[in-house]
């Protein structure tokens, strides 16, 4: 694949991830007092995770070597890795949503 389609598709998933993060940043706003300050850290750290994912798609956009192709590898596991965390504190969130109703 070439490596602006491989950027093109990492911009949509951070495009992805920063609606997700905003949405469950509201979320934990509206939500009780005791939930905002476990889910406060919770989004610090989505947010952490997003920066690096953006820091390393930034990076594969302007790298000028063979070696782009071992950087969308590494850009697809942080992707991977930071699915996962979104999906989790999403799952954490509606969870202690239920508990509280």
């Amino acid at each position: 694949m070439k490596k602006e389609k491989i950027v093109s598709r990492m911009h949509k998933r951070i495009n992805k991830a920063s609606r997700k993060i905003d949405e469950l940043a509201l979320q934990t706003h509206l939500g009780k007092e005791e939930a905002k300050e476990a889910f406060d850290e919770r989004i610090k750290s989505l947010e952490c995770q997003k920066n690096k994912f953006r820091d390393e798609i930034h990076h594969l956009k302007h790298i000028t070597s063979t070696a782009w192709e071992d950087l969308a590898e590494g850009c697809d596991s942080s992707w991977s890795e930071m699915k996962t965390s979104l999906r989790k504190a999403a799952n954490e969130f509606k969870s202690q949503r239920t508990k509280s109703e």
